[in-house]
């Protein structure tokens, strides 16, 4: 009796153990890159611009009209800039270039996580830490960490985001991902990219 009793606490045991390891598995599996449902979404060129939400792929010409809106981009004297929340504080910004000055330009692979220079700058005095953008560019990445009101945290993502030289316009946000655990991602990433295909 005492034998299949011992048998049955070590049974009990290692079901315990195993299901612990797969409640953690499955915790840690919820974490996912997640990309927004709009694509192409032209940057208009007037002082309101465009207020995104990234959580929920919602555009609105002022922030007042879009809950939680995390950039803000939009035309000063034909230009293009960049405007983020300021609460809570320490949440949102761009990447910034190795001059720590100036927006970067980030290629397909570039990391984007907490050990990035985040800029807030947003408004007039010419081109500024803009200069990278204006120049124009096409099929690169703005790196940005915004607050995710759903996760109550913050979240690193970029935007696949085109312009034109010499003011940023036409501008349009191609589209946008981000890793929804707060962990860090690359410029580019996407959930299909992130499998893994074989053929026998």
């Amino acid at each position: 009796m005492s034998m299949k009793k011992s048998r049955f606490e070590k049974s009990a045991v290692i079901a315990a153990i195993l299901l612990a390891s797969a409640t953690t598995a499955s915790t840690s599996a919820l974490a996912a890159v997640v990309c927004g449902p709009g694509s192409n979404v032209s940057v208009p060129e007037n002082i309101d611009g465009v207020y995104y939400n990234l959580v929920t792929g919602v555009g609105a010409t002022s922030g007042g009209a879009n809950a939680g809106w995390d950039v803000n981009m939009y035309s000063t004297g034909g230009t293009l800039f960049f405007f983020w929340p300021s609460s809570p504080a320490s949440s949102f910004g761009g990447v910034a270039d190795g001059t720590g000055t100036n927006y970067a330009v980030l290629n397909s692979g570039a990391l984007i996580d907490g050990s990035s220079t985040f800029l807030v700058s947003s408004g007039g005095g010419g081109a500024g830490p803009y200069v990278n953008w204006l120049a124009g560019s096409t099929g690169n990445y703005l790196g940005v960490r915004f607050f995710n009101e759903t996760a109550a945290a913050v979240n690193y993502g970029w935007i696949q985001l085109d312009t034109t030289a010499p003011t940023g316009f036409p501008a349009t946000i191609v589209s946008y991902c981000y890793e929804d655990s707060g962990a860090g991602i690359t410029a580019g990433t996407t959930p299909v990219s992130l499998q893994s295909f074989s053929v026998d």
